[in-house]
């Protein structure tokens, strides 16, 4: 590990931090997915720590959000715990690499000592107590900070109670949706969510790009006899790639495929953050997917769309510009699966840049079963769910065949951000147990970043949850190292620009009309959750070239 150099007060001083993580990100290869065993009573969730612990057990094992997660048996939760005591996960801390160490200490603090966790000052979680006809606005939000301190509310059981369901209906009665001019007042009544809901809402998200160009040097059924054939037509596979005007006589700069998380479509998701940041700054032209029913398909054949525009956006470029994968959420894990499955993909890309990905599954994929006419009760096993929800299940067949064939190691240089425990929709999302941490079995290159790691108690450190993450600053000035070097990103490189990133709660270049737009994709999803006509009760079975 790098040598530590210097003080690390405050924020004037960041190397010993830095270098922590640069080492950590250096060393992946020596790390393998292991999480705590057995299961634990249900009070070591409670004793001595409170709600507050994981490091804010509200939000680890979110009780507002799945209320009877931490007794329902065979939940897989309980594999992180030790049977023995809770005394195992503060020797999991304290034996963790310095990175994981200091980000957990910095985070107790930030509890134990009432700081605020995001940037709107001290007063924030008691006016956020204050406020809880907060339900009942329609104003969008007036600040960033104001922005950040309703979504801290509305997803901190601590000051709201209710379902996941529950949440994105508050999140929308706050006007923090998918944009202006967007109609969401049917979410007051779940009964006139129909499937028609499922489709996307912009025109840049369109699943009929019919214009796309015939490119020479796009095989089908497969690109090499090592892939798997595809099973979806090749018209709806190039349909789905959203190449915009002019894009075809651009520059030799490189390109950029955006991939989309579940419940959502490319320009939805990218629109408002990274790829207005990457536009403004002439770091890559960028193309994007939209993937038909928002990724609630079957991951084995969203991750066939991913392939073919692998393939078919290299062709289209040729070998003379770099093609570069960013993914959020499901995105990040279908594009693993692709580059584990469909070998010939990984030597088109340059690298991945994961942001949010849940690589090893969620423990949370349960309170994701969104079903009419149960929206406002418990969250139980067993109910329909959307395909690709099921698959994401933290021990769900498609997740364990996916490990056991090394998709849990990097095949691309790649760097993965996540929110620690403020993740909504993918936990754990802590230290080496981190479902967005990617191993580096291979040696291509992987920088794993928890921005709370990083940013400690600025307010780059606070609140970010599933979506918001995609604006944040860190997340955005990393991205353009690694676009602009040779990839994976590095704390290194932009060290002594890290006290100025962290104070913002925003990337620059981006308005509170964006950062409103990127939260407001959790609403889009839980519509689409529930208005998803094809549920399942059991996940796809595999197919048969991942048998």
């Amino acid at each position: 590990m790098p040598q530590s150099r210097g003080s690390n007060k405050g924020l004037g001083n960041r190397e010993v931090m830095i270098d922590a993580i640069d080492g950590l990100a250096s060393q992946d290869s020596t790390l393998a997915w292991t999480p705590w065993t057995s299961s634990f009573p249900r009070d070591q969730w409670t004793k001595g720590i409170r709600g507050h612990l994981c490091i804010n057990m509200s939000r680890c094992c979110p009780r507002a959000l799945l209320p009877d997660l931490c007794s329902i048996s065979h939940l897989h939760f309980r594999r992180f715990w030790d049977a023995s005591s809770s005394s195992s996960f503060f020797k999991m801390i304290l034996t963790s690499r310095p990175a994981v160490l200091l980000s957990t200490v910095t985070l107790l603090a930030q509890v134990t000592l009432g700081l605020p966790t995001t940037s709107s000052g001290p007063d924030h979680h008691n006016n956020a107590r204050a406020n809880g006809n907060l339900k009942l606005l329609r104003e969008v939000p007036k600040s960033i900070s104001e922005l950040q301190s309703r979504l801290d509310s509305i997803w901190d059981s601590a000051t709201t109670t209710g379902t996941f369901w529950d949440k994105v209906v508050l999140q929308a009665h706050q006007s923090i949706g998918p944009g202006q001019g967007v109609d969401i007042s049917y979410i007051d009544n779940p009964d006139t969510i129909t499937d028609a809901l499922v489709g996307p809402i912009d025109p840049q998200d369109s699943v009929s790009n019919l214009n796309n160009p015939d490119v020479p040097g796009v095989h089908y059924p497969r690109a090499s006899d090592a892939d798997p054939s595809y099973t979806i037509p090749e018209a709806a596979l190039r349909a789905a790639i959203y190449l915009p005007p002019g894009f075809t006589e651009s520059t030799n700069k490189q390109v950029v495929l955006f991939v989309p998380g579940t419940g959502s479509y490319g320009y939805e998701a990218f629109g408002g953050n990274l790829l207005k940041v990457i536009t403004a700054a002439g770091a890559a032209d960028c193309v994007w997917l939209n993937v038909p029913a928002a990724m609630l398909n079957d991951v084995q054949s969203n991750a066939e769309f991913i392939a073919y525009a692998i393939s078919y956006v290299k062709a289209l470029i040729g070998e003379n510009r770099e093609l570069n994968v960013i993914g959020w959420s499901q995105g990040n894990l279908a594009t693993q699966w692709v580059f584990t499955y469909w070998p010939s993909t990984a030597p088109k890309v340059r690298q991945l840049i994961s942001v949010s990905p849940d690589f090893h599954g969620t423990v949370l994929a349960n309170g994701l079963c969104l079903n009419a006419g149960n929206l406002t009760n418990d969250i139980k096993e067993g109910l329909p769910c959307p395909p690709s929800v099921l698959q994401q299940e933290y021990n769900s067949n498609l997740i364990a065949t996916l490990r056991a064939a090394g998709g849990g190691d990097a095949y691309v240089p790649t760097t993965s951000f996540w929110s620690s425990i403020f993740d909504e929709i993918v936990q754990p999302q802590i230290g080496l147990s981190a479902s967005a941490r990617i191993g580096d079995a291979r040696g291509k290159g992987v920088t794993n970043v928890e921005v709370q790691t990083i940013c400690g108690l600025s307010p780059g450190g606070g609140f970010y949850g599933h979506a918001s993450l995609l604006s944040h600053p860190l997340v955005a000035a990393m991205t353009l190292d690694a676009l602009r070097n040779e990839g994976p990103a590095s704390l290194q490189r932009i060290k002594a620009d890290i006290r100025n990133i962290c104070k913002n709660v925003l990337a620059p270049g981006l308005d509170l009309a964006d950062g409103v737009k990127t939260a407001g994709a959790i609403v889009l999803a839980g519509v689409r959750l529930v208005a998803y006509p094809a549920k399942l009760k059991e996940e796809p079975a595999l197919r048969a070239y991942a048998v």
